[in-house]
């Protein structure tokens, strides 16, 4: 299908996507963020600090503990492939755009530390239909604040899901958010692969294929650590990882 036709079907969806949108902001179950620590240890040996920022996937949100968010099992997955230590630390918010995460950043002591960074975010500008230019000029900006605080850390973009699958979504509001989480992870992956010491990794996780949680709009936690585990796996092929006690504060 061409990028005019996916265009015209994403304007012409879109005054009946949005009366969609309205109603599930009112009805939709809302699921809370995972409970327990947002700091901690993964595994033994030399240490790598791991920072998670963004929404609510690095909040956990559906997964009810943070032992079982996608951020702590991805740092037990890389400490398991590394065989050292994984310090992690989440800094997500249940409902956080790109805007919301700028600031984040901005926020954070100077004494934090990191030589790996995950990043989830986008889910909340699609449903909040931020433009195109908008999101390239805030995510050329995340990540050129992220480099300036932490100059030689590794950074994970974990792509937009693939939100035109999503169970909770009726038509044709799951076409439109569809298409529009397809447009922004794309101008992502050219914006984040362009820089060094970067890597946008598509998000690979459906409930097509993998489960969900109630709300049919969060995977579960299960489906968390399938996610976690191709994340370590693509972040260590890729050598982002610098050697454990040799980054950056």
């Amino acid at each position: 299908m061409s990028q005019l036709v996916k265009g015209l079907g994403f304007w012409l969806s879109l005054p009946v996507s949005a009366v969609q949108g309205l109603w599930l902001r009112r009805t939709a179950l809302r699921l809370p963020e995972a409970a327990g620590a947002r700091r901690g240890v993964s595994g033994q040996g030399a240490g790598l600090h791991l920072l998670a920022l963004g929404d609510s996937i690095i909040a956990g949100v559906g997964t009810v503990s943070m032992e079982h968010s996608l951020p702590v099992q991805f740092a037990s997955a890389l400490a398991s492939v590394r065989s050292c230590a994984v310090h992690w630390r989440v800094e997500g918010a249940n409902g956080a755009d790109i805007a919301d995460l700028r600031q984040r950043v901005s926020g954070l002591s100077r004494d934090c530390r990191a030589e790996l960074i995950l990043i989830s975010i986008g889910v909340n500008d699609v449903t909040g239909l931020s433009s195109t230019r908008y999101w390239r000029a805030q995510l050329e900006r995340l990540a050129g604040d992220i480099r300036r605080r932490w100059p030689r850390a590794g950074i994970v973009f974990a792509g937009l899901p693939p939100m035109g699958s999503f169970p909770l979504l009726p038509q044709p509001l799951r076409y439109t958010l569809g298409q529009r989480a397809a447009t922004l992870d794309a101008i992502a992956a050219g914006v984040i692969s362009a820089r060094t010491g970067m890597l946008h990794i598509p998000t690979d996780i459906s409930p097509l294929r993998q489960a969900f949680c109630a709300d049919g709009f969060h995977p579960s936690a299960e489906s968390c650590a399938r996610w976690a585990k191709v994340l370590a796996q693509k972040t260590e092929a890729a050598k982002l990882v610098p050697v454990p006690g040799k980054g950056t504060a």
